[in-house]
């Protein structure tokens, strides 16, 4: 397996069928990250990893820098100033975007080892995520990397599933 930079814009339809296969995606759902993915592969300052298997996207991690007042930080930033925050909204941290590893390769390392290379290229003092509560393993991940949680759950938009916010200080813990 090996960990290098990754065109977002043109690895966006694999980006999807990596996340479709982890979240079990309906096709609608399925085509809108893949937009979503290739809009977001215009974002400046933008830094996307992927892990390959060969030729295969076998996972995905990006990131870019916070404070565009984009949907997702419109949406966490009350969550933030509600505890005193909203600091974490601003262009020394860095917003970790998207992370995603095919069920056939996951329990290998593969989403510490992509997340610590999207980070470890950044100059950004802080990272800033949201995880669903629900899962489990991708907490303790973040915890094991030094992400500590900074709200209560919350729904985006006022649908399920349930998401916390969780910060980190860079370098991030090996």
């Amino acid at each position: 397996m090996i960990i290098a930079p990754l065109d977002l814009a043109a690895a966006a339809y694999a980006a999807a069928d990596v996340m479709t296969a982890a979240f079990g995606l309906t096709p609608a759902e399925q085509l809108q990250r893949r937009d979503i993915f290739a809009e977001h592969a215009r974002h400046p300052g933008l830094i996307a990893r992927g892990a390959f298997d060969g030729p295969h996207l076998a996972g995905f991690c990006y990131a870019f820098p916070a404070g565009d007042r984009s949907w997702w930080e419109r949406q966490v930033h009350p969550r933030l100033a509600s505890v005193g925050a909203a600091s974490w909204l601003s262009p020394t941290t860095l917003e970790l975007t998207e992370l995603h590893v095919h069920p056939h390769h996951q329990h290998r390392g593969l989403g510490r080892a992509l997340i610590t290379a999207v980070c470890d290229a950044s100059p950004a003092t802080r990272v800033l995520l949201s995880v669903r509560v629900e899962s489990a393993a991708a907490r303790r991940l973040y915890t094991s990397l030094g992400f500590e949680e900074l709200t209560t759950p919350f729904l985006f938009g006022g649908t399920p599933p349930f998401y916390l916010l969780m910060g980190a200080q860079q370098p991030l813990r090996r």
